[in-house]
């Protein structure tokens, strides 16, 4: 018994030296308070404080495009980075999304099929992606950047001020739409992925 108790500390103790090295770089910090963020986000939405909340969300997403940019530059990636990222903005999205519901209603009602469709494609896309590789690929290209800063620069104002424009809107939309279209044929085009490819006309390895 003692046998196995041993090895389940040390199993312990190896897991926590590990997650303290991965989070000794700066960008891994970043990424994971966004994660610390969420639940401070989430009582500010509680409270009926879409300003706070906007102002938050803002933090939120200025980290996001700082922890990615500064592991590159640093040459500080890596397969955990990538997982905590991948978390941390598929909670913020989702997040974000619930937060706009909750607090911005009328919004939903005037874009309702609009929304609906975009639903639709992109679960049908991570369906995909479970169904060839067994897991959702996170695929970090250019258009998908592209389209998370557009989403946060639509849904930020939307919570401080309370109103959207129709034509950000749709542009915002759009870039989604192609994001996701884009991560759809290197799903279905490609037997393996290279997660950071950045664009389908990145020749294959």
């Amino acid at each position: 018994m003692s046998g196995v108790s041993g090895e389940r500390t040390g199993g312990r103790r190896g897991f926590l030296a590990e997650l303290r090295r991965n989070l000794g770089t700066l960008p891994n910090q970043l990424t994971a308070s966004r994660l610390v963020l969420l639940p401070v986000l989430w009582a500010l939405a509680l409270l009926d404080e879409p300003v706070w909340l906007g102002i938050g969300v803002a933090v939120a997403s200025a980290t996001d495009m700082l922890d990615g940019y500064l592991s590159r530059r640093w040459n500080q990636t890596s397969a955990f980075g990538a997982r905590l990222d991948a978390t941390a903005d598929h909670l913020l999205a989702l997040s974000t999304t619930l937060w706009l519901v909750m607090l911005r209603p009328f919004f939903f009602r005037e874009q309702k099929w609009p929304l609906i469709a975009w639903a639709v494609f992109a679960v049908l896309v991570l369906l995909v992606s479970w169904l060839k590789f067994r897991r959702a690929v996170n695929l970090h290209l250019y258009t998908s950047k592209a389209a998370v800063i557009l989403a946060f620069l639509f849904a930020i104002p939307l919570l401080i001020l309370g109103r959207y424009s129709h034509l950000q809107f749709y542009l915002t939309l759009a870039a989604c739409t192609l994001a996701a279209a884009e991560s759809l044929a290197i799903i279905l085009t490609r037997d393996r992925v290279d997660e950071n490819i950045g664009s389908i006309l990145r020749k294959r390895r």
